[in-house]
C-alpha cells in the first residue's frame, strides 16, 4: 500500500506574512513551502508551526521544490504517521514509544527484503523529530519534555560533546540512546579522476548543443566545487567580469544557497574561464538566437546553462539527471552525482595546499605545531561551508603551521592553472581524434588556449 504524502507545496506566487505583529509586517515569497496535513486531511498546526518558524528565521530553504523545508516535512511525517497509528499525541509520547519509533525505522524492509534505511538516515530522521518535539512541547508549556532527564530522553548536542565524541554525534544536532551507530559515510566520497574522464568522453556523444553544455558543466563543477543549485544560478555577467580582469586567477562570484551573504567568490584559472567564455559566445549564443528566431520577444535571462530546446534556465534537477545519464552512457559501476565533484574539489585543494607547503617548508614543517585552522579558513571561503568543522572530514594527514600562507596559495593556484591547461589541450585532441573538430579548429583553439595561459602566467 502506497502511503499518501502528508504535505503539499504552496503554489507559484504564494505569499506569507513575515510575522503576526502589524508593525513592519511584510509579505514574503513562500512558493514551494510545504503545507502539512494529518492523514485524515486535517490541517496539522504543529508541523506547520515548526516549519514556518524555521523558514521565518532563515534556517530552511524553499529552492528547488521546497528545499530543506520539504526534506524536514518528509522526515517528520514518519513520526506523525507513528503517532496516528498508535493513537498518541505529540505531547504524550513517552521515551519508550520514541525508542519503539526508532527501532521501527531501523527494521523496515523493502520488497526485496533489504533495509529501507541505512543507520545514518535513521539518525537524521530521529534528530529532526527530536527537535520538532522539543519546539512543540516548549510551545505548549511542557518545559524540559525532551531532555536528558525528560519524558523523552533526547538532548541537543553541544559543540564540546561533538568534538570529544564525533563518531557518536556526527552529522546530527539531537541524540537519543536508541539511535543506531553511525554507518560509514560514503556520501562525501570524491569522484574519481578516471570517472571524470569517462563522463567527459560520454558527453561528446550527445547532440552538439547538449554536449557543449555538459562539457562546460563538468568544468564548472570541477573548478568551483559549487553545489548543483549554485551551478544552475551562475550568471554570464559574472563570468565575463572575471574574464575581463587582468589577473591569472580572477575572483568569480558564485551564488550561494547557504549562508546570509547570497554569494561567495573564489579564484578560478583564467584559462578555464576563457573556455567558458567560448561556450557563452558560441553554443550558448546559438541557442539564444535559435529561440529568438521563433519568439522575437524572448529576452536573454543571463544564466549560464540553458535548456537545449527552450533556452530557458535549466532546472536544478537537470544537473543531477545530466550526470546520471552520462554515468550510464559511460558504463560506470561506481556512483557519480554532482555533489561528488564538490568533494573532489575540496579534497584536491587540501592536497595541493598541504603538499606544496610540505615541499617548500620542510624545516619549518618539522618544527611546527599541528594546526589546520588557516587552511580550513581558506577552503571555507572558497566552498561556502557554514561551519569550518564541516571540512574536518577531508583532512587525512597531520597539518603543520603555515608560516608563508600567501606564497603557498599563489604557488598552488599556478600549479592548478598548468593542470587545467593540459586538460584543455587533451580535450581538444580527443575531440579532434573523434572527428568532432576539424584540423583548423583544433589548431586554432589549442593556440588560443596556450596564448591565453601564457598571457597570465609567463611572468609568474
Amino acid at each position: 500500500m502506497i502511503e499518501k504524502q502528508m504535505h503539499r507545496p504552496l503554489s507559484e506566487g504564494a505569499l506569507l506574512p513575515s510575522g503576526l505583529e502589524q508593525a513592519n509586517l511584510r509579505a514574503l515569497d513562500a512558493e514551494g513551502m510545504p503545507c502539512f496535513f494529518w492523514s485524515t486531511g486535517r490541517f496539522c498546526f504543529e508541523v506547520n508551526f515548526y516549519l514556518l518558524g524555521l523558514w521565518r528565521d532563515g534556517r530552511v530553504s524553499l529552492s528547488n521544490k521546497g528545499g530543506t523545508a520539504r526534506r524536514y516535512a518528509m522526515q517528520i511525517s514518519h513520526l506523525i504517521r507513528f503517532l496516528e497509528l498508535n493513537r498518541i499525541s505529540i505531547t504524550t509520547i513517552s521515551d519508550s514509544y520514541f525508542e519503539f519509533f526508532i527501532k521501527g525505522l531501523c527494521s523496515e524492509v523493502n520488497a526485496d527484503g533489504g533495509l529501507v534505511r541505512v543507520p545514518n538516515t535513521v539518525r537524521d530522521i530521529g534528530s529532526r523529530c527530536l527537535d520538532f518535539l522539543s519546539v512543540m512541547s516548549e510551545e505548549f508549556g511542557f518545559h524540559g519534555y525532551v531532555s536528558k532527564t525528560g519524558v523523552v530522553r533526547g538532548y541537543k548536542i553541544e559543540v564540546r560533546q561533538r568534538r570529544e565524541r564525533n563518531s557518536q554525534f556526527r552529522k546530527i544536532a539531537w541524540y537519543h540512546p536508541s539511535f543506531p551507530l553511525s554507518s560509514s559515510d560514503d556520501r562525501r566520497s570524491p569522484i574519481a579522476p578516471s570517472d571524470i574522464s569517462a563522463l567527459r568522453l560520454a558527453a561528446r556523444s550527445r547532440p552538439p548543443l547538449v554536449a557543449a553544455r555538459l562539457k562546460t558543466l563538468i568544468s564548472v563543477l570541477i573548478n568551483t566545487g559549487c553545489r548543483r543549485a549554485e551551478a544552475a544560478r551562475i550568471k554570464v555577467e559574472d563570468i565575463m567580469k572575471a574574464f575581463r580582469s587582468k589577473v591569472s586567477h580572477p575572483l568569480l562570484r558564485i551564488p550561494s544557497v547557504k549562508g546570509d551573504r547570497g554569494f561567495r567568490v573564489l579564484p578560478v584559472p583564467h584559462v578555464v574561464i576563457d573556455s567558458w567564455v567560448s561556450y557563452i559566445e558560441g553554443d550558448r549564443l546559438d541557442l539564444i538566437e535559435k529561440r529568438r528566431s521563433v519568439d522575437s520577444d524572448f529576452v536573454d535571462h543571463g544564466f549560464l546553462f540553458l535548456n537545449a530546446i527552450s533556452a530557458d534556465p535549466i532546472a536544478i534537477d537537470t544537473i543531477t539527471n545530466d550526470i546520471s545519464d552520462l554515468r550510464k552512457m559511460a558504463g560506470l559501476t561506481s556512483r557519480a552525482h554532482p555533489h561528488m565533484f564538490r568533494h573532489r574539489f575540496i579534497t584536491e585543494k587540501f592536497k595541493d595546499l598541504i603538499v606544496k607547503y610540505d615541499l617548500e617548508n620542510t624545516d619549518v614543517m618539522r618544527r611546527a605545531i599541528a594546526n589546520a585552522d588557516v587552511i580550513k579558513r581558506v577552503l571555507q571561503e572558497w566552498t561556502g561551508h557554514k561551519l569550518v568543522e564541516s571540512l574536518d572530514h577531508y583532512i587525512h594527514i597531520a597539518f603543520r603551521e603555515l608560516a608563508r600562507m600567501e606564497k603557498v596559495v599563489d604557488a598552488t593556484l599556478a600549479q592548478a592553472a598548468a593542470s587545467d591547461l593540459l586538460r584543455q589541450l587533451d580535450d581538444f585532441e580527443s575531440e579532434f581524434r573523434l572527428n568532432l573538430l576539424s584540423e583548423d579548429e583544433f589548431n586554432r583553439m589549442s593556440l588560443k588556449t596556450v596564448r591565453e595561459y601564457y598571457r597570465f602566467h609567463a611572468k609568474r
